[in-house]
């Protein structure tokens, strides 16, 4: 059954076209995954499929009585000042109506004014009834039952949910508005980048509600593992159009390049065909001077080649333009870094208990747990941004770290990226263009102030400091986050080849399991253990200790 149907959809912003001519169809029950470089136009296509934006030519049509759900990039500001509670529960116009009424009846209730009389009690406790047949009518109870459940899979804690939505981490308002979409159940529901903010065990939760969906799903997302495991269908929008692959992002990486490869040597069979028959051509337009039997072929020749140039394709694009990252690191001593006894509390909770570790040179170490166990607040103790309670990092002779920080924090958010550049190493300023060319700065973004640039543009200027200081020891904090996928892909095998040793947190699992030759895992009760293998051998250890400790929890 057809949910959605794009029909020579087209969309500019200011004279700038974003696609042109689009069509595209959303099927019941389907799990797509949109992909697409940074400033593709993926995000404005979720916008026009829910209803926020209308298209600058075209139509886009929707099955009868569709309900869709939009998770967009930004909070809905009238939900900062209710609690957490309150925005993840009101699934619908007319269940935020009875529950309001219910809220407004339980408060009268507990007024004097109204308790002390009997007849007014009465009137009061007869509308609550209603009120809460109405309620129980359309699911309330089980309504709040999800939330919870919703919640609790995406790691929003019981004693949050009467905080105000206002006062939380931009991370935990990004989970407020996903669980608040997920609570409702629309039958088509649209996710642009739900997983940006959470942790692995919350990935895992949320690929599996993805996979357990009774509707449809239309999802943007940058995570690999994550498209992997959920969806059936991915469309690329690249070039203003859309190219659709019946399968997962593997298949499609696969399949994309066997597309190309066929494309382009369509379009050399067809350049050839070109050439010959203009040779032919010529050829008739001499002969046809001395001898009209000619003229038949020539004008047929003339249609053929009319014909050809209607249908020829453009020269397919083999290989796109990406960023060029390359560390060359210091030399470095064996020992790298040493910890002893190291932990760290916040007031009275322990974010992780005290360990040793020692990391020799070349390792590749990936940090992962539950958001909020310690794993940035580790990295700040090893370059000293932070004190630990107890313990002692040492780190070794000629070691020079390279900090990637998560927030950002470390940019001079008022410089431009060519003074920063400038700034971290004496060179000239046209080594320092041609430095930002590389990582894909045009001029004009050289001289904005970087706190004016995008996510992914700040996320690039990291890198570049990382590739100027020369540094040997890199401590990585979530490096893939606001980087589109071929970005990703470039830092990885600029990582597989940087000489030096990795200390980096992520939730990117297809990164971890790509990069990390040990794992360095936070479990829930501040335990820090390492794991002497991939990501997919921490996986399988873990599994199997959480299968033993349930046999022995049974008996």
């Amino acid at each position: 059954m057809l949910f959605a149907t794009f029909s020579k959809v087209s969309k500019e912003y200011a004279g700038n076209m974003v696609f042109d001519q689009l069509d595209l169809e959303i099927q019941s029950g389907q799990r797509i995954g949109l992909v697409g470089e940074n400033g593709c136009g993926k995000s404005t296509l979720l916008k026009l499929l829910a209803g926020v934006e209308e298209p600058t030519e075209g139509t886009i049509s929707y099955k009868r009585k569709l309900t869709i759900g939009y998770l967009s990039q930004e909070m809905d500001p009238q939900s900062l000042q209710k609690t957490v509670f309150e925005v993840v529960e009101q699934v619908s116009d007319a269940f935020k109506a009875i529950l309001t009424q219910l809220r407004r009846l339980e408060q009268q209730m507990a007024d004097p004014s109204i308790y002390q009389d009997a007849d007014a009690m009465e009137a009061v406790l007869d509308a609550y009834g209603r009120a809460q047949e109405l309620f129980e009518a359309q699911g309330g109870y089980l309504v709040e039952h999800k939330a919870r459940s919703v919640l609790t899979g995406l790691g929003i804690t019981p004693d949050q949910y009467t905080q105000k939505v206002g006062t939380l981490s931009g991370g935990e308002k990004k989970m407020v508005n996903l669980a608040r979409i997920l609570v409702q159940t629309p039958d088509l529901l649209l996710l642009d980048e739900p997983d940006n903010h959470l942790d692995i065990e919350a990935k895992a939760w949320l690929e599996h509600y993805i996979q357990d969906y009774p509707g449809t799903v239309f999802l943007i997302s940058h995570d690999r593992y994550l498209l992997d495991q959920t969806v059936q269908h991915i469309f690329q929008l690249e070039d203003g159009t859309i190219d659709s692959y019946h399968g997962n992002y593997s298949y499609y990486v696969e399949e994309r390049q066997k597309r190309l490869q066929q494309r382009y040597e369509d379009y050399q069979n067809q350049q050839g065909e070109m050439k010959r028959l203009e040779v032919m051509l010529h050829q008739y337009r001499e002969w046809v001077r001395f001898n009209d039997k000619f003229a038949g072929r020539l004008h047929s020749t003339e249609k053929r080649i009319a014909r050809i140039k209607e249908e020829m394709a453009l020269r397919p694009i083999m290989q796109r333009k990406k960023m060029k990252v390359r560390l060359d690191p210091e030399q470095s001593s064996k020992k790298v870094l040493e910890i002893k006894g190291l932990s760290q509390s916040i007031q009275t909770r322990q974010l992780f208990r005290p360990f040793d570790l020692t990391i020799l040179a070349g390792e590749r170490i990936g940090i992962v747990g539950a958001n909020g166990s310690g794993k940035s607040t580790l990295l700040k103790i090893l370059l000293g941004l932070v004190s630990p309670t107890q313990g002692t990092t040492r780190l070794g002779v000629s070691i020079l770290p390279g900090y990637y920080a998560q927030e950002q924090e470390t940019l001079p958010m008022q410089s431009t990226p060519l003074e920063f550049v400038c700034r971290l190493k004496e060179m000239s300023e046209s080594k320092a263009v041609a430095l930002l060319s590389r990582l894909l700065f045009s001029y004009r973004t050289m001289h904005t102030t970087i706190n004016n640039l995008s996510g992914g543009e700040k996320s690039r200027l990291q890198i570049a400091r990382l590739m100027v200081t020369e540094a040997n020891f890199l401590l990585l904090d979530e490096p893939t986050n606001n980087l589109d996928i071929p970005s990703v892909e470039v830092l990885e095998d600029a990582l597989l080849q940087f000489e030096g040793t990795l200390l980096m947190v992520s939730h990117d699992r297809y990164f971890l399991e790509k990069i990390a030759t040990r794992i360095l895992a936070i479990d829930s009760a501040g335990n820090v253990r390492l794991y002497p293998g991939s990501y997919s051998y921490y996986q399988e250890k873990t599994s199997q200790e959480k299968t033993f400790q349930e046999k022995i929890s049974i008996k």
